[in-house]
């Protein structure tokens, strides 16, 4: 019988939702620093989409 761990679970959860902020906040700076425009439309879509990934696993989603 397998016994689900949420303890590792959220830990889990919490470790991924700081690796996607990181690379949101990194992201943002490359952003902030590009002045090619379509580097800057692709960099926000990125941006864009982890913080929806982000949200989910904050929402138990994933």
């Amino acid at each position: 019988m397998y016994h689900f761990n949420f303890s590792q679970t959220n830990t889990r959860s919490q470790e991924v939702y700081c690796q996607l902020s990181e690379a949101i906040y990194l992201l943002d700076i490359a952003k902030q620093a590009s002045s090619d425009a379509t580097a800057l439309h692709s960099i926000q879509t990125t941006i864009e989409q982890l913080i929806n990934l982000r949200n989910r696993v904050s929402a138990g989603e994933l």
